[in-house]
C-alpha cells in the first residue's frame, strides 16, 4: 500500500476493505502486512495488534516482526513482551527477535532493567 510512508491510515482501512467489499478479492498475508505497517508507522501499536489477532489469516513472523520493530522503536516494552511471546512460538530459534527486545529496553530507558 502505498499510504504506508505518507501515513495515510484511514485511506489503508479504505483499500484494505474495499479489496473484498468492492472487488471481491481476498485479502492476503502481504496486504495485511502492509495494513500492520502502516498501523505502526503511523504510531498505533494496539490498532495493529488488533489487527494481527483478528485477521482471518495465521499471522507470519514477518508480521509479527513489524509490530515488534515498531514496538522497540517507540519503547512500548508491554506489547513488545506480548509480541515477543508469539515469535517464539512460531521462530524460537531466530536470535534477532531477542536483540529487538533488548533495544526495547533500551529504547524505554531501562537497559539496566532488562538484565536484572
Amino acid at each position: 500500500m502505498a499510504c504506508s510512508h505518507a501515513g495515510r491510515v484511514e485511506e489503508g482501512w479504505r483499500h484494505l476493505d474495499s479489496m473484498s467489499k468492492k472487488h471481491g478479492l481476498k485479502p492476503r498475508i502481504s496486504h495485511y502486512g502492509c495494513m500492520v505497517d502502516l498501523l505502526c508507522r503511523a504510531g498505533h501499536l494496539n490498532e495493529a495488534y488488533a489487527l494481527i489477532m483478528n485477521m482471518p489469516l495465521q499471522p507470519n513472523a514477518v508480521v509479527w516482526r513489524t509490530l515488534h520493530g515498531a514496538c522497540s522503536l517507540q519503547g512500548n516494552i508491554e506489547l513488545g513482551a506480548k509480541v515477543r511471546r508469539r515469535l517464539l512460538q512460531l521462530d524460537p530459534s531466530y536470535a534477532g527477535d531477542d536483540v529487538t527486545m533488548s533495544n526495547t529496553y533500551a529504547s524505554a530507558g531501562l537497559w539496566d532493567e532488562k538484565w536484572q
